[in-house]
C-alpha cells in the first residue's frame, strides 16, 4: 500500500502486459474523430495474437484503418496502486460473418446491440506499467 502518497512505477514485460489485458474485458479506445482526439469505452478480448473490440457502430466506424491506442487498467482509487496497459496498433473492422461469430464467442457476455460491430487490432506496441508501494519494489 502506498504510504503518504509515495508510490513507485515499474515497467511490465510485453507478456505480463498482455496477460493482464486478458484479465479484464473492458477498456478505452483512443482514436481520431473529425481530426480531434476521442476516447470511448468498449469491450474486448484477446484472440490468438489480436485484440478484438466490440462496440457500437458510431464508435467502430471511426476506427477502421486508423492507428488507435487501447488502454486497460486496474488502479485502486484510494491507494493509487495497480497497473495500466496500453496497446497501439491499426484497427480493422471485421466484416466476414464467420469471423464475427468466431470472435463473439470470446467477448464478454452482455446484451448485444443491433448496431454493434467487431474491430480487430494487431498489437504493434504494447506497454505496461505497475504502480507499487515502497514495500512492493523488492519483488
Amino acid at each position: 500500500m502506498a504510504l503518504d502518497g509515495v508510490r513507485e512505477s515499474r515497467e511490465l514485460s510485453v507478456d505480463t502486459s498482455l496477460h493482464l489485458l486478458g484479465t479484464i474485458g473492458f477498456g478505452r479506445v483512443a482514436f481520431s474523430r473529425y481530426a480531434l482526439p476521442a476516447i470511448r469505452p468498449v469491450s474486448h478480448a484477446i484472440v490468438e495474437d489480436h485484440l478484438v473490440l466490440y462496440a457500437d457502430s458510431a464508435t467502430t466506424s471511426s476506427l477502421d484503418h486508423q492507428v488507435v491506442a487501447y488502454e486497460v487498467d486496474a488502479i485502486d482509487h484510494h491507494t493509487h496502486l495497480g497497473w495500466c496497459v496500453i496497446v497501439t496498433g491499426i484497427a480493422d473492422t471485421v466484416r466476414d460473418e464467420h469471423e464475427i461469430v468466431r470472435y463473439q464467442q470470446f467477448l464478454p457476455a452482455r446484451t448485444v446491440g443491433a448496431g454493434d460491430r467487431v474491430t480487430r487490432i494487431l498489437p504493434d506496441i504494447v506497454t505496461g506499467i505497475e504502480y507499487v508501494g515502497p514495500a512492493d519494489t523488492a519483488r
